[in-house]
């Protein structure tokens, strides 16, 4: 977990590239995952891909790099694919985590894109798989940074909307 100075969130930031570096967990030294990631445009809209094979990556890509894994469902592909609140492995992502490194998701947007909000829905397994979860996250557009903190752990159960996704506002306008 790490400790920053002040840091102030742009209003409407502006590219094309995301990426999300996921810096620790909430306690499990094994591995970090999520569930899903929804990005708004500056009219509120989801941003959708429109070929996610090709937008999306991530660095260690799942679980499935390590050799007692290769076909494990939890791929990256899955924090996309619209099913984020539920306890599913089928719409997870889980990739091995080491401390002190860094553990990347790429996402390339069709075009520029200015952006309103970012909803993280944290790895949802189980209450103790919950661990799992991405805590402190630093996120760069186009290498700029946007934001840096931590985003709450998920319950491991799928309570409301606001207990298993972290919300992060790139506007004042309602």
């Amino acid at each position: 977990h790490r400790r920053t100075t002040r840091f102030d969130i742009p209003v409407l930031p502006h590219g094309r590239s995301l990426v999300l570096n996921l810096l620790s967990t909430w306690g499990d030294p094994h591995y970090v995952g999520l569930m899903g990631l929804e990005v708004f445009d500056s009219a509120g809209h989801l941003v959708t891909l429109a070929n996610p094979d090709a937008q999306l990556g991530a660095d260690p890509a799942d679980i499935n790099v390590l050799p007692e894994y290769g076909s494990d469902p939890r791929t990256i592909d899955k924090v996309v694919d619209g099913y984020n609140h539920t306890c599913d492995d089928l719409h997870a992502w889980l990739a091995p985590f080491k401390e002190g490194a860094n553990h990347f998701v790429f996402v390339d947007f069709d075009g520029d894109t200015s952006i309103s909000m970012i909803r993280i829905w944290n790895y949802n397994k189980s209450r103790i798989h919950s661990y799992r979860g991405a805590r402190y996250v630093e996120i760069t557009l186009d290498g700029v940074c946007i934001f840096k903190g931590d985003i709450k752990r998920a319950p491991g159960a799928t309570l409301g909307a606001e207990a298993c996704s972290e919300c992060i506002l790139f506007t004042t306008d309602d």
